[in-house]
């Protein structure tokens, strides 16, 4: 087997992850963990701008505001043909709760824009509760012209955390591997960048590399990912192999995760040959610490990387295939893939590497798991009978389910609020890859439009901020 298959197949066994305002009255808190639940009508009204005349970015700050809140499964957007107030009656007069009681609405949106200097604006808005009158959130965020989908996308997430009381998820981006193969010509791919609804495309790398697998750091500046070069110059001690590699996402410089340093130390102890291959590395919660496998003489084992102190040692021995670690949110603990047993299944350890025990119980094939930011749950890959799966676990095991499923889905990514999975889908053998996003009831799909085969989400932090430079 050559070091490209090799490097494939690997691939198809493991997953890179890396990766203020006031109210009147207490918030609404929906917890939905299984079951379908009741969409609540909200009503999203244009922002009006402040000289009296509806703006086209008034216009298209709210459509964003309603994409969003109404893709997460949680809302549904009132036609505003119906509504009996104008933006220009808001904005001036405020609102009549009973135009809005007729309405059946839950909840109500609406705001002014004004023009500050240049290109930049400031958005005041409240949102209120229909049923009790009471105004849940009035707020001001500020931004430009050129920001304004980050604009909105800000708002939803601050009506999102008033009425859910979890944090919002808009405000984020996810990357993933773009790749378009044709007969005869080598494979290309390529990282690209989007926002999370699928808008603001952007290339992070050039596809002159077989480049895979991005994975955020917890501050969401870095991004780390594999590499296959195989034109390294002659006597580089990283040879024809795969490789961990970050990159600072605002300038774009890139280095090893384990540098050549370390490197030499662990080729020193496979007899002076080149390591196969690094891969599958997550950060710890504060960035002080990663984990990752390495792959020696066939077997992959689990190392732990201290970035700071530059030392890496080693969390599982090289007898079998452990590979896929993920932190979970306080670093006390790391879920991992193993096939010790014979067939692959989720293994729980301490961070030192000490207690390592099985929790994957049903049987099937397990594997890529992701633990919830949120500590309560475990998101994993599953192949059973022919047929893949994303499926949840609690963390000693227990409450399996299957969250969704098709002739392959794989690579599930949490967003920040541990509510909603990306992952990986085909929906046959000639079909293309797509990014899709499940909750965690597994009652709300949606796909991610792409322009090309696109696999291996990583979702970014949610930034809370309320300026939009």
């Amino acid at each position: 087997m050559n070091r490209f298959m090799f490097f494939n197949r690997c691939l198809s066994f493991s997953i890179i992850f890396f990766i203020v305002f006031t109210s009147t009255c207490c918030a609404l808190k929906i917890e939905i963990s299984r079951g379908n639940i009741e969409p609540d009508p909200i009503a999203i009204v244009e922002f009006f701008e402040k000289d009296g005349n509806n703006s086209d970015m008034g216009s298209k700050i709210s459509k964003i505001i309603k994409n969003d809140l109404d893709m997460c499964g949680l809302f549904i957007p009132i036609d505003k043909d119906l509504f009996l107030e104008s933006p220009e009656d808001l904005a001036k007069n405020g609102h009549n709760i009973k135009n809005w009681h007729v309405l059946k609405a839950r909840f109500l949106l609406y705001g002014k824009i004004n023009q500050t200097f240049s290109s930049r604006f400031e958005i005041d808005y409240k949102l209120i509760d229909v049923v009790t009158g009471e105004i849940m959130l009035e707020s001001q965020v500020s931004g430009n012209e050129p920001k304004l989908r980050k604009v909105a996308h800000v708002i939803a997430d601050q009506v999102y955390e008033r009425i859910t009381n979890e944090r919002g998820y808009f405000n984020t981006h996810i990357i993933y591997a773009e790749s378009s193969s044709k007969a005869g010509v080598r494979r290309k791919t390529r990282l690209v960048k989007i926002d999370q609804d699928g808008e603001n495309v952007e290339e992070i790398t050039d596809g002159s590399e077989l480049t895979l697998m991005a994975r955020y750091s917890t501050d969401g500046k870095n991004i780390a990912f594999i590499s296959y070069r195989d034109n390294v110059k002659k006597g580089d001690i990283l040879g024809k192999s795969a490789h961990v590699y970050v990159m600072n996402l605002e300038n774009r410089k890139q280095r090893l995760l384990i540098n050549k340093p370390l490197m030499l130390e662990l080729i020193k102890k496979n007899n002076n040959k080149p390591i196969q291959m690094t891969y599958a590395p997550r950060f710890s919660s504060d960035g002080a610490m990663a984990v990752l496998g390495i792959i020696i003489d066939g077997k992959s084992a689990i190392y732990i990387l201290d970035i700071e102190k530059n030392e890496l040692k080693p969390l599982t021995k090289h007898t079998c295939i452990d590979t896929s670690p993920c932190f979970s949110p306080d670093d006390s603990k790391i879920v991992f893939t193993s096939n010790r047993q014979g067939q692959e299944a989720l293994y729980i350890m301490d961070k030192d590497g000490k207690n390592q025990q099985r929790i994957s119980k049903e049987g099937g094939k397990y594997s890529q798991p992701v633990w919830s930011p949120r500590g309560d749950l475990i998101a994993f890959a599953k192949s059973l009978r022919g047929k893949f799966y994303i499926g949840l676990m609690k963390p000693d095991g227990t409450g399996e389910r299957l969250v969704s499923g098709d002739y392959l889905v794989e690579a599930p990514c949490w967003a920040s609020n541990g509510r909603y999975i990306s992952y990986s889908m085909e929906a046959g053998p000639s079909a293309r890859s797509n990014i899709a996003v499940v909750d965690m009831t597994g009652n709300h799909i949606r796909i991610i439009e792409t322009r090309k085969d696109a696999t291996y989400p990583a979702w970014s932090p949610t930034l809370a901020i309320t300026t939009v430079k």
